[in-house]
């Protein structure tokens, strides 16, 4: 049975006698809405740091409901440009090279194929008259692709593997099951929903005109970076022909795996459990359970323009809770409270809501007191700021969730937030990212009808000093088995969970109280991270993890132990951890499956930019201090002296040598220049491979 830890503890509000909200700076917070990110039918925009130089550039999906446009890139000036950070330049002729217009309704930052950069993924709606588009994968030149970081080519032929319930006549090529096909999609989410170790796709789906008679499907990385068609993912009674704009895939019960919450514009949202981990299912990876999850807790849809919804943890339990934009009669929105057992109720918690019609919904903790408020992109006119009182010491019962800027409705934050100019138009989304590295979230926005998109820089906020926290962690008991062990840690904090997706996470172990080892965990979604102690580990194992968020905040959690019997040999096993540098401490991680011939690959990551590296080979391990570190490779028989590229990456392939015996280690660790550190070199952690 999976034994699970529970850190988190419910925030208990004390009444207030003033039930005024607390205006942490005088003035606005966001004074401009600055014109940036070009101008187009703009759906969608997602930072991210596609150069890996520090500091997030963006992506933005036009075309929409008009004419095919080209998709944009925009480069922070920050970093390795020498610029001004904060400020951005269309870089999209050189670095989205014989990209096609499209009529795209999203795109998304992942990285594909686990080499260490972002690539891109654009959701495409097609017309009725050309039945549909592809949706398409550009892949980042850098890493496994041996060229400059931050510059993409299109990999949607390689991206899509085999299809099993796509019609033949919707495939685009030779129609073999395999490779793109055309769909009517307007989001598609990305996640660990096999809890393997790689990023999966749910692929949504809402049909032409938005007509709800098209399947939506799920596809599984097999590893590298191509996608399979899992069919089907959904129980026998499950409805999966959506009137779906907007999906969203995380743990809503506290299990470890990915749930699935649907909206829906014309029909009724849906919820999908994953039944990896303490479902029942009829045998399938989800089960629909709209009718228990929602209806019959009295928290169905009441109208019809449920555009998108967002989970966060509105109330401080620990759980994620859910805002339902246009959820309610007369356009206006809900929170729904999740009460625990994949159930959610209606909760009255907005205040001043203008019962417009709404497109999108953020959280961001934009006064940096360590609660969740919310941004509301609107479909046309005013774009909103909610205050969360948690933090403020409200009593509940005069709400929750405050719009900033008038005393309607029952309103605490009567002090106005968002800009007196350029706060207009029609803005599909908006995401919420410290884009000028100041410590506090800005906003950036994209806007439909070829209207300018717009950048609100927080300039008035406080830096945020509230490190994440640790809601799920898992705790191993003793095993015997000798295999390897996944270790699974949930975070909380006071962001949007696409940017705590992007925080450096650290599972950290040691032997029979020797070194400490360290391991760079994944992230799966839903502000959750899987790291993996080898399999060549025999003893008494104690581990913990450390978190660290944009701003430097690090949580640390509490450490548990195992005893680990009969371990079983490991090709490759992590050794040590790395010495401070200007990225952090880098990372080598090493595959291959260690066979003559086989390819063996190296990856440095986090390491200091465009600098030179040693890459230490030993045929022995003697651990001896170096550099303020632990050298693993003594006594080193080989050096290899290799460079960084941009974004502080090596990557070093080679065909194993036949000939080496069954058994041989060899131990690998890399010395790289930095001028951060006070010795002027940091180490990586180690890797030893054992030939099979």
């Amino acid at each position: 049975m999976r034994a699970f830890c529970i850190l988190a503890t419910a925030a208990v509000l004390a009444p207030v006698a003033n039930s005024q909200l607390t205006d942490l700076q005088s003035g606005r917070n966001f004074p401009t809405a600055a014109a940036a990110f070009g101008t187009g039918r703009s759906e969608n925009i997602d930072p991210g740091d596609v150069d890996n130089d520090g500091d997030y550039d963006a992506v933005v999906a036009n075309g929409g409901d008009g004419a095919a446009q080209l998709n944009t890139i925009y480069i922070n000036n920050g970093g390795i440009q020498g610029g001004v950070i904060g400020t951005f330049s269309d870089q999209s002729a050189t670095r989205f090279v014989h990209t096609p217009a499209d009529t795209s309704r999203d795109c998304e930052l992942v990285d594909f194929d686990a080499d260490g950069d972002l690539d891109v993924y654009i959701s495409n709606r097609g017309t009725t008259v050309n039945g549909g588009e592809p949706s398409r994968a550009y892949i980042n030149q850098g890493g496994l692709q041996f060229g400059s970081v931050g510059y993409f080519f299109e990999g949607t032929d390689d991206f899509w593997g085999t299809l099993i319930s796509v019609p033949l006549t919707d495939e685009v090529g030779v129609q073999d099951h395999k490779g793109p096909f055309r769909d009517f999609t307007c989001d598609c989410d990305f996640g660990d929903l096999d809890d393997d170790g790689d990023i999966d796709l749910f692929h949504s789906s809402y049909g032409p005109n938005i007509s709800g008679d098209h399947d939506s499907r799920i596809f599984m990385n097999d590893g590298a970076g191509v996608f399979d068609e899992h069919w089907p993912w959904v129980d026998p009674g499950g409805d999966i022909k959506l009137h779906t704009i907007d999906i969203d895939l995380t743990d809503l019960d506290s299990d470890y795996d990915l749930d699935v919450f649907a909206s829906s514009r014309d029909s009724q949202a849906r919820v999908y459990r994953n039944n990896l981990y303490g479902g029942t299912g009829a045998g399938a990876l989800f089960t629909d359970i709209t009718q228990s999850a929602l209806l019959d807790q009295g928290a169905g849809l009441a109208a019809g323009s449920n555009y998108e919804s967002e989970y966060g943890d509105m109330d401080g339990d620990g759980d994620f809770d859910v805002w339902a934009k246009n959820y309610g009669p007369n356009t206006t929105d809900v929170t729904l409270e999740n009460i625990g057992g994949l159930k959610f109720q209606k909760a009255d918690w907005i205040r001043g809501d203008p019962a417009v019609d709404e497109n999108e919904v953020d959280f961001f903790d934009y006064d940096s007191d360590g609660d969740l408020d919310t941004f509301v992109a609107n479909f046309g006119g005013t774009n909103w700021i909610y205050q969360n009182g948690t933090n403020d010491g409200v009593d509940v019962s005069l709400g929750k969730m405050f719009r900033t800027g008038t005393t309607s409705g029952g309103s605490l934050a009567s002090w106005p937030e968002d800009p007196t100019s350029g706060n207009g138009g029609t803005t599909l989304d908006a995401d919420c990212a410290d884009m000028d590295g100041d410590g506090d979230p800005d906003v950036l926005l994209s806007n439909d009808g070829n209207q300018q998109n717009r950048y609100w820089e927080n300039v008035l906020g406080v830096p945020d000093t509230h490190a994440p926290t640790f809601q799920l962690l898992t705790v191993q008991g003793d095993k015997s088995d000798g295999t390897e062990t996944p270790i699974h840690a949930q975070l909380r904090d006071n962001a949007a969970y696409y940017m705590v997706s992007l925080y450096n996470v650290d599972l950290i172990y040691t032997v029979n109280g020797g070194p400490a080892h360290c391991v760079q965990m994944f992230s799966q979604g839903s502000m959750q991270f899987r790291g993996v102690i080898p399999a060549a580990v025999n003893g008494t194992v104690a581990y913990h993890v450390e978190a660290t968020d944009d701003a430097g905040n690090t949580a640390v959690s509490p450490t548990h132990s195992y005893v680990q019997t009969s371990a079983a040999s490991s090709l490759w096993a992590g050794l040590g951890c790395g010495t401070q540098g200007v990225k952090g401490d880098p990372y080598l991680k090493a595959w291959g499956d260690l066979t003559a011939g086989s390819t063996a690959t190296l990856d440095l990551e986090d390491a200091a930019p465009n600098a030179i590296n040693a890459l230490f080979i030993s045929a022995s391990s003697t651990a001896v201090p170096f550099k303020g570190g632990l050298l693993w490779t003594f006594p080193v028989a080989v050096t290899l002296n290799v460079f960084t590229d941009a974004g502080g990456q090596t990557l070093v392939q080679f065909p194993w040598p036949a000939g080496i015996p069954t058994g041989t280690q060899l131990f690998w660790q890399y010395a790289i220049q930095d001028a951060s550190n006070p010795t002027g070199l940091t180490i990586s952690n180690a890797v030893r491979s054992t030939t099979p």
